[in-house]
């Protein structure tokens, strides 16, 4: 017996230490994945810094001069505006499209519903060089090739499934009982709509707006084709200046626009916790 109870302690041992290395091999992997994913973005922000002229890293000193340089320049300014425009009229597009063809889609049932759900998220499936083609052919023939409808067309193309998506998430959750509670107590369909179902729709629709938002603010490959001369977003002017010359500037851009980014979405996560619905 004594044996046995031995045996049962070595065993006992031998599974904890097993654990232990298990758990210190995850972490490390886990640790190289984060530095992996977060040390290009510390390079960017500590090179736009830099109190040089190129992007040498670490840099030679500390300025915000590159700062300054872009938020005086006029042509950033013209940007910097046309990617906010653009951001304004995509997100409250691609929301309230994507969110009544969400609820639809979620709490529906009719047929070719599947067929209509793969459509809406066709545009995640195909490369986005193949739709900025399709719609250089299209905006090219009915005139809106370098132009505001244009690009808001295009970007709302690109951010709807991402909407449709995220509130898909919160639509499948909806309990279908306080629906038909509020049409019980003689509410009608678009007061149980606004009053029941768009406040539990509330974190999808957040989510959806800010990858929306997100996706507007970042989009290239549909832009390069669609805008011109006169369209230039803040993205498709990194993408020119960066061929011909790299400096500080660039990365001072990227940061602020990465700031932006961040501190809307941890507002959004704090007040309607968005992260539920991602």
């Amino acid at each position: 017996m004594a044996e046995r109870g031995y045996g049962r302690g070595y065993d006992g041992a031998y599974d904890s230490a097993y654990d232990r290395g298990v758990r210190l091999v995850a972490g490390g992997l886990a640790a190289l994945v984060f530095l992996f994913l977060i040390a290009p973005l510390v390079v960017l922000v500590v090179s736009s810094f830099n109190a040089a002229g190129s992007m040498a890293f670490p840099p030679s000193g500390l300025s915000l001069r590159w700062y300054a340089d872009v938020l005086g320049s006029p042509d950033w300014q013209v940007s910097f505006r046309l990617s906010g425009m653009l951001v304004l009229m995509v997100v409250p597009t691609t929301v309230v499209i994507g969110t009544l063809a969400a609820y639809g889609l979620a709490q529906g049932s009719f047929p070719g519903r599947r067929l209509l759900q793969g459509l809406a998220l066709s545009p995640l499936m195909v490369p986005e060089i193949i739709i900025a083609l399709g719609l250089l052919y299209y905006f090219h023939g009915v005139g809106l090739i370098n132009s505001l409808p244009g690009l808001w067309l295009a970007h709302s193309l690109v951010a709807l499934p991402f909407v449709v998506r995220a509130v898909t998430v919160s639509a499948a959750q909806l309990d279908p009982a306080l629906e038909r509670a509020a049409t019980s107590l003689g509410a009608g369909r678009a007061r149980v709509f606004f009053t029941v179902t768009l406040p539990l729709l509330r974190p999808g629709i957040l989510a959806g707006a800010i990858l929306a938002a997100v996706t507007s603010l970042g989009e290239v490959a549909v832009t390069a084709l669609v805008a011109g001369a006169n369209t230039t977003t803040v993205p498709l002017r990194i993408f020119s200046a960066v061929q011909y010359q790299l400096d500080p500037s660039m990365a001072a851009v990227s940061t602020l626009l990465m700031a932006a980014s961040v501190v809307v979405m941890v507002v959004a996560d704090r007040f309607a916790r968005i992260s539920e619905a991602l």
